[in-house]
């Protein structure tokens, strides 16, 4: 009885050859895509970009300039009157950080002012903290040398004066050292470096938080699990023979599809207003800060409609394939997740070595979820996602119309009587 039990088990796994495959290719793509994500180990700073602005020929700035030239960081050194157009060249992709220094190195260090650093909404605040290491160590060097070239301090140079005299100049040095000493001290507890982030427009906006990432990403990732209600009713189609009395009616297979969408794009306009309100809402009231929607509403309208369609896309193809509803569960939830841990839903992308930053570019969830920051974070309006807009249209388009073929198939080659 045991034996003729092992086998049958058996044997239904032999006829559930992708829910097998599933157990085994899953987890395995799942640790390689993770790993490869979290694999960046190379000093954030290296190759970065900078124009450094302030006085001409300053000896302070071309320390600084040469000292992180020393740490691999590409600097491009300018007057102040070029701080504007250095600032423009943040959203061209000349520079990734601008550094304003309004001191001059002949400049009392009493009198020293907080540098000013421009950077992008969208910067990566991993990147962003350790270049701001590296710049305080760095001017702070460059400064305290300036300070001490032009302060030598008292020197004595008759060793046979009177010991009232020798008295008399030890403590007038001693003065000088504690005045240069409070000096440096007063000047290392100033703050040393101002952000700011300056939109693609030019203005200044508030500083991001992790709520612009999370909110959108975890909102994306749900408008995909779309896909769940929508193959449980096709299969209930298959099963029930729905799909023959559809044939008898000779319904055509793109309005079947159309009638079938139409609701579970309601359902996701659904899902994505009601993360919204409550990012802006619920959130603030658990301590964390509250989701604000930047701009118009419109382009925020225009990119749920097109995660929509690239989300029931997915959906449709993924339900029309599939034998019953734990092979479409298997398969396309295994796939919403791996495209998950690709799109950068799991794993923010600017954690991300450079190479795994690119193949997020093959993630439908990637393109959305880029699209919400330029709308969030950059402030670019309708025109900033234009690109996203139509990658999400085009995916959309290929997912239906591989879905359309197959379910017109079915309707014809499935029929029960």
């Amino acid at each position: 009885m045991i034996l003729a039990s092992l086998v049958k088990e058996w044997k239904l796994l032999g006829r559930d050859l992708h829910g097998l495959a599933v157990l085994f290719v899953m987890p395995i793509a799942f640790m390689l895509i993770m790993s490869l994500a979290l694999s960046r180990d190379a000093d954030p700073h290296t190759g970065s970009r900078i124009a450094l602005a302030g006085f001409a020929d300053d000896a302070v700035n071309t320390a600084l300039a040469q000292a992180l030239q020393k740490e691999n960081m590409l600097v491009e050194s300018m007057p102040s009157e070029k701080l504007a157009e250095a600032q423009q060249g943040l959203h061209d992709g000349r520079f990734q950080l601008v550094l304003h220094n309004p001191n001059a190195a002949s400049e009392p260090l009493a009198e020293s002012r907080t540098l000013d650093i421009y950077v992008p909404p969208d910067t990566e605040p991993s990147w962003l903290a350790a270049v701001k290491g590296v710049l305080q160590k760095h001017y702070t060097e460059a400064r305290l040398n300036a300070y001490f070239d032009g302060n030598e301090g008292i020197k004595i140079r008759n060793k046979r004066l009177p010991k009232s005299v020798r008295n008399d100049i030890q403590k007038k040095v001693d003065k000088k050292n504690a005045e240069q000493f409070d000096t440096v001290s007063a000047f290392l507890q100033k703050p040393m470096l101002a952000e700011h982030y300056l939109s693609e427009g030019g203005g200044a906006v508030a500083k991001p938080n992790a709520v612009q990432h999370s909110v959108p990403a975890w909102l994306i990732f749900g408008m995909f699990f779309i896909m769940i209600p929508l193959s449980n009713v096709m299969a209930l189609e298959r099963q029930t023979n729905t799909i023959t009395r559809l044939r008898l009616a000779r319904a055509d297979a793109s309005l079947l599809i159309a009638a079938k969408l139409i609701p579970y794009f309601v359902i996701n306009q659904l899902q994505f207003a009601g993360m919204l309100l409550l990012g802006r809402y619920l959130l603030p009231e658990i301590g964390v800060p509250a989701l604000v929607l930047n701009g118009s509403l419109w382009p925020y309208a225009a990119l749920s409609a097109a995660v929509s369609a690239a989300a029931l896309g997915y959906a449709l193809l993924v339900s029309v394939c599939a034998k019953s509803t734990e092979h479409a569960v298997v398969l396309g939830g295994g796939g919403i997740i791996l495209m998950a841990a690709v799109g950068g839903i799991m794993v923010p992308a600017h954690v991300m070595p450079e190479v795994m930053q690119q193949l997020t570019w093959v993630s439908p969830m990637s393109w959305g979820l880029k699209a919400f920051q330029e709308l969030l974070l950059n402030r670019t309006g309708i025109v900033g996602i234009t690109l996203y807009l139509q990658l999400l249209a085009a995916f959309s388009a290929v997912m239906l119309l591989a879905a359309v073929l197959f379910y017109r198939r079915q309707l014809h080659t499935q029929v029960r009587f």
